[in-house]
């Protein structure tokens, strides 16, 4: 063979390799391409564009960055040099918003021409959005967890298409492991409130009442690389890799709460009804133990067809910060073993009798030199210092977690677990029933993720309508005296509270925490 012919055929396979790399880059994935992205010969022909990428956005559009944004390939090069992320137009509003694609090798070109249609236009996204080869022909999907026609919520995608992306729709059999997950969270929901930047309720069925101008500080959400909080055990869909950890949403104590509703007059009953709640789920974080504070109660008025969760008085008094025992105080006969140290409680004082108080003072009438100018005065005590910033409360550094489900005026549920809520900590409580029993079903308590309380034959709300429904507030805090044990408003935290109208098994209760500490920055 000569070197003309070798020559020519080193040609001819370079050729057909790199039409094979540029149309069908999948049949090349074995032996040619270690990795989808490691293509250094086509990454000098489609390079990366300098004028659209993270934080830098085309004239006329703002980057909406809730939702997934970064690097794929919808142009089937077999690089990921193709940066997508949504889009807004400058003074529009989230009826206008799309998603799009600035294409690799198109510098200073429209950025926005691969696109999907408009929410407008009918788009439908979520914050639960990703980007895969959902059909396997090489082209990244745009894919998000959406609502469906019949109530039940799944994976649908936007087709990556030559020159767009597809209007149509189809379902990702096959979604990421956290894509999953959140599927998984959707079955049974009642009502889900994230709280992780926003107020919403992911269900899509209550709408909500704000008072005291509560809200998230968008301060208190930060954006951090999730390898930061796991490593690299990393699960999140986000192709840059992000995920948001919140603080939740803070209540002040005093006048902040949330009223909820599924209808005009803010009541339940038309898309939900407590009648068919067979769980909750919620984090709560106690900035202070407010007495008998709740952190939901649904009901209509104090004691009338209530379901509530909150606490036991001011917490759990504790023996070391209440009055002490003294060592060895009943031992002997030495009474300074008993006699509590100033200035608590009584003091030695001088003794003192009647029949001397009338001969030593001006009570001797009879005998005016015998009169002495002794008066006789209180004991004075040092004032009690106010109470430092830092100091615990007085009832300690946990409260007793209590829940009660009432039938009209009637209390047919009550259930305490002492010690369960910890101060100025995340605690994540979950509520559930544990048998299919719809009229006296098995109830669970767990507490981070550790079931510590069980009523075999427990009780279900009965009522199908209630009008008065709070998170961070009790239905007792109107309905009490100023002369009666008034509970107080909850003065910490809510994260991702949740009601299904199912049972949440251990498995799906591992994978909420797992989802809440991620975005709580717990580790």
């Amino acid at each position: 063979m000569s070197w003309d012919t070798l020559l020519y055929i080193i040609v001819a396979v370079l050729l057909v390799t790199l039409t094979l790399d540029i149309f069908k880059p999948a049949f090349l994935k074995e032996g040619f391409i270690v990795d989808v992205g490691d293509n250094p010969f086509l990454s000098g022909y489609f390079p990366r564009r300098g004028d659209v990428s993270f934080n830098v956005e085309q004239a006329g559009f703002t980057q909406d960055k809730r939702n997934v944004m970064g690097y794929v390939d919808v142009q089937a090069l077999g690089v990921k040099h193709d940066f997508c992320r949504m889009v807004i137009p400058v003074g529009g509003d989230e009826n206008k918003k799309f998603f799009a694609c600035a294409l690799a090798g198109t510098e200073n070109l429209t950025s926005t021409s691969y696109k999907t249609p408009t929410v407008e236009q009918g788009f439908k996204t979520s914050r639960d959005d990703y980007m895969r080869d959902a059909d396997k022909d090489g082209r990244a999907d745009y894919c998000a967890v959406v609502r469906g026609d019949k109530g039940n919520w799944e994976a649908k995608c936007y087709r990556g298409l030559s020159t767009t992306f597809d209007t149509r729709t189809f379902i990702d059999t096959d979604p990421p492991e956290d894509i999953a997950d959140i599927i998984d969270f959707y079955q049974g929901i009642m009502f889900w409130f994230r709280f992780i930047d926003d107020m919403k309720d992911y269900s899509e069925n209550l709408t909500s009442f704000l008072a005291g101008d509560i809200s998230i500080n968008e301060a208190d959400v930060k954006v951090l690389p999730s390898q930061l909080l796991y490593g690299n055990e990393t699960r999140t869909t986000n192709l840059d890799e992000r995920v948001q950890v919140t603080k939740g949403l803070r209540f002040n104590g005093s006048d902040q709460f949330m009223r909820l509703g599924d209808s005009p007059d803010m009541s339940f009953g038309k898309k939900i009804t407590l009648t068919t709640m067979r769980a909750l789920s919620m984090w709560v974080y106690c900035d202070e133990f407010a007495n008998n504070m709740h952190f939901l109660d649904f009901g209509n008025g104090a004691g009338m067809d209530n379901v509530f969760v909150g606490i036991l008085g001011r917490g759990d008094g504790t023996m070391d910060k209440g009055s002490e025992i003294r060592k060895d105080a009943c031992k002997g006969t030495d009474l300074n073993k008993v006699v509590p140290d100033f200035p608590s409680g009584a003091q030695f004082v001088p003794t003192m009798s009647p029949m001397e108080l009338m001969l030593t003072t001006s009570a001797n009438v009879n005998d005016p030199s015998a009169q002495q100018p002794q008066q006789i005065l209180p004991r004075k005590l040092k004032p009690v210092p106010p109470p430092q910033a830092d100091a615990p409360t007085a009832g300690g550094e946990t409260a007793t977690l209590l829940y009660e489900v009432w039938n009209g005026k009637l209390r047919m549920q009550h259930i305490k677990v002492q010690g369960a809520v910890k101060l100025k900590t995340w605690t994540h409580i979950c509520i559930t029933t544990a048998s299919g029993d719809g009229v006296r079903p098995a109830l669970q308590i767990w507490i981070n993720g550790e079931k510590l309380a069980e009523d075999g034959n427990a009780h279900l709300p009965q009522s199908s309508f209630t009008s008065n429904n709070y998170l961070g507030k009790s239905n007792w805090f109107n309905g009490s005296s100023q002369y009666e044990n008034k509970p107080e408003m909850f003065k910490g935290g809510l994260f991702d509270v949740r009601g299904y109208s199912q049972s949440i098994n251990e498995a799906k209760l591992k994978k909420t925490i797992r989802w809440g500490k991620l975005r709580l920055g717990i580790k």
